[in-house]
């Protein structure tokens, strides 16, 4: 199952690091995954780690990543990941989305 999250639990995430062409999307995903997983799924995250390493998205462009995630109990889980550029044709402005494959159930 995926989990496809339009960043309103994130948009704080998003104003701390920065909006525009020098926002370090990959850095925003790995902390709106951290902040779903603890804070929705109630799975305490340690840490996030994706690569490749995106700066910016091209407008309309999706970026696909691979993100280890590290839980406080010791376990953990690789999930792939996306980061979607909202801006196409008329729209302008709008914050990337991001998407990403569930952990497995808690031990």
């Amino acid at each position: 199952m995926r989990i496809n999250r339009a960043l309103l639990a994130a948009l704080p995430l998003l104003a701390a690091a920065g909006c525009g062409p020098n926002t370090d999307a990959s850095y925003a995903l790995q902390n709106a995954m951290k902040a779903h997983l603890t804070n929705v799924d109630h799975r305490p995250v340690d840490s996030v780690s994706c690569t490749p390493r995106v700066h910016d998205t091209m407008r309309g462009a999706a970026a696909h990543l691979h993100c280890l995630v590290r839980f406080t109990d010791g376990t953990s889980y690789t999930a792939a990941a996306t980061i979607q550029n909202q801006n196409s044709g008329g729209t302008h402005n709008l914050p990337d989305t991001y998407s990403w494959d569930s952990p497995p159930p808690a031990p």
